[in-house]
């Protein structure tokens, strides 16, 4: 079978050797798959500098790991495929240091560098180059690959060659170099394990254990008490439309209980649909079996929160492209949205612990006198109305509000009184104030310590 890095070939054939090795290597010995993915890695970023000349600082370590930061710092990669290195990195220390053998996450990784590897062909070696589609090799019945002496002595020449190659090239201006590098990266087609990958790291920023090639339902991980646990591949029962069983691509456990679904799909899929369909699916097809990880049950839906996630990144001014969308299945009404980042363990415990609908209706009977008392913050007219049209607009489920007060108005005190009734009413636990400047913070720091609200009580 025709190695997928045969592209290299005629550019660096050196790179070729050594993924064309990794695969061979995918089924009968991982550890090294692993180990030469870590080789075509660091093949690949030492190439870089020699090609524009890159030095490293005096006082940075000639390390690998240094070597991807002053890429990534100085723009010559982009975040993902800094990631990308990283990854490629860690898989083969792992395989070098620790003996890992593990052939998911090779089947992970390959893809993944096969993908770098396009992108360099087409930054350093043929600019004409088009993405072709990579396949995983199948596992054969033949014997295992071991490497010869004359094997491992070509692909010691080959990347040799590469290397000289790399260093009698003329630097390319650092500007038209980081053009092309981010032009490319651009066009670069992300996988969707590719987004597992990276949606395991930013689950993990977070408080949750997330690793895809290990916490997996299909190699035993379950839930435990005092584990915040992402399992991999969790089977539900048929899902309309689909005659076979489905998966979540995760399941989030706070120690023993289901509390939400994620479903992972490639980079350039717009997954603000996919929440409206696939998640609520999967969150009405818990089977019977796993009756005991529920923590209860909302109309049709058996799971309280459910996400779809494509590892973009977060933009106010393009929500409906954004990477990460949520839904809170408890309540009907409840719209979907796009979120800046992915929640903590404690952070769903506090939203399951919430209760809108009493918070709501608590403040709804709270009365205003008290914001009008000359006592207290007495507040005018029109700053009552202003908390009064807020307090509607939560009422309604909205998610902004917008207050235009000129100077000298007393904004501060108007949203003190705001702050106060939703906390009095426990329609929210938290609020952040936030200012433009020292002064003003100073400000309305005074203020929130000296201005009385209740029985002569300050907030």
């Amino acid at each position: 079978m025709a190695s997928g890095f045969s592209f290299l070939r005629t550019q660096f054939p050196g790179l070729e050797k050594t993924g064309e090795f990794a695969e061979r290597y995918l089924y009968s010995d991982s550890n090294s798959c692993l180990f030469k993915l870590g080789l075509l890695c660091e093949d690949i970023v030492n190439k870089m500098f020699d090609f524009d000349n890159i030095a490293m600082p005096y006082q940075m370590k000639d390390t690998l790991v240094n070597k991807i930061r002053l890429l990534e710092n100085e723009e010559y990669i982009t975040e993902d495929l800094a990631r990308i290195m990283h990854r490629l990195r860690l898989g083969g220390n792992e395989a070098r240091h620790e003996g890992t053998d593990s052939l998911q996450k090779a089947k992970l990784l390959l893809p993944q560098a096969y993908s770098l590897c396009e992108w360099f062909m087409q930054v350093y070696g043929d600019y004409s180059y088009q993405h072709q589609e990579y396949h995983l090799p199948t596992e054969q019945a033949e014997a295992a690959f071991v490497e010869t002496a004359k094997d491992k002595a070509e692909e010691a020449r080959l990347r040799k060659q590469d290397n000289e190659k790399a260093q009698q090239a003329v630097p390319v201006p650092q500007q038209e170099r980081r053009k092309a590098n981010l032009q490319a990266a651009n066009r670069r087609p992300k996988t969707e394990a590719e987004t597992r990958c990276l949606i395991d790291e930013q689950l993990r920023q977070v408080g949750w254990e997330a690793d895809t090639t290990v916490l997996r339902y299909s190699k035993g991980c379950r839930p435990a008490k005092g584990r915040n646990l992402a399992i991999a591949e969790w089977p539900t029962d048929k899902v309309p439309g689909n005659e076979e069983k489905g998966y979540a691509d995760y399941a989030l456990f706070i120690g023993e209980k289901l509390v939400g679904f994620i479903e992972a799909k490639k980079w350039d899929t717009d997954i603000s649909s996919v929440i409206s369909y696939q998640c609520k699916d999967y969150a009405r097809a818990v089977r019977k079996c796993d009756a005991e990880y529920l923590l209860g049950q909302w109309q049709d839906f058996k799971v309280p929160f459910v996400f779809a996630a494509n590892g973009r990144p977060y933009v106010q001014q393009l929500q409906i492209k954004s990477g990460i969308w949520f839904a809170d299945l408890r309540q009907s009404g409840n719209m979907p949205r796009a979120m800046a980042g992915w929640p903590s363990p404690l952070g769903l415990k506090e939203m399951l612990q919430e209760n809108t609908a009493e918070g709501n209706a608590a403040l709804d009977a709270l009365p205003y006198d008290f914001l009008q008392d000359e006592n207290g913050l007495h507040l005018r007219d029109y700053q009552l109305k202003a908390v009064q049209a807020v307090d509607e607009a939560v009422r309604c489920g909205k998610r902004t509000a917008l207050l235009a007060m000129a100077t000298g108005t007393g904004k501060t005190r108007t949203v003190l009184g705001m702050i106060y009734r939703f906390l009095k009413a426990k329609r929210f636990k938290r609020i952040l104030f936030l200012v433009d400047r020292n002064a003003l913070g100073v400000q309305a720091q005074d203020v929130f310590k000296e201005v009385k609200l209740e029985s002569l009580q300050t907030l």
